[in-house]
């Protein structure tokens, strides 16, 4: 679960879970060339009434997390939608971007411990926002 998040970052249910092997065969039908929006796959989902409540966004992230750290299929995500893809450069790359955009929260997280850390020293009023 993520802090701050947990209404939509809670574990995968029991429901999720079984929707899971069907989603990676699912998935090994879209490509580079043809790959499938987020939003296609909610609505597809929520069409076919494959969960009890409204299947979201967020549910479907959680499943991603879930394929692809079970390392079931290379399943890759770009402006485009996601596929799968066989091909290391591809997806040594899509491992590259994800360690991209970790290392940038990462940063965002520690400016805000340094935030807090100003104020928790006595630090009152409005912050300086000058850039250093």
């Amino acid at each position: 679960m993520v802090t701050n998040f947990e209404n939509i970052t809670y574990e995968l249910t029991e429901e999720e879970i079984r929707l899971v092997p069907d989603m990676c065969e699912a998935f090994r039908k879209y490509t580079k060339e043809n790959p499938i929006k987020g939003a296609e796959i909610c609505t597809l989902i929520n069409e076919k009434r494959l969960t009890k409540s409204k299947f979201c966004g967020s549910r479907l992230r959680k499943i991603v997390n879930h394929i692809r750290v079970n390392q079931m299929i290379p399943l890759i995500a770009d402006t485009k939608g996601y596929y799968v893809d066989y091909d290391v450069s591809r997806i040594k790359s899509q491992a590259k971007s994800l360690r991209d955009r970790a290392y940038a929260i990462l940063r965002v997280s520690e400016a805000m411990e340094g935030i807090a850390d100003k104020m928790s020293n006595g630090t009152t009023g409005e912050l300086n926002f000058d850039q250093q």
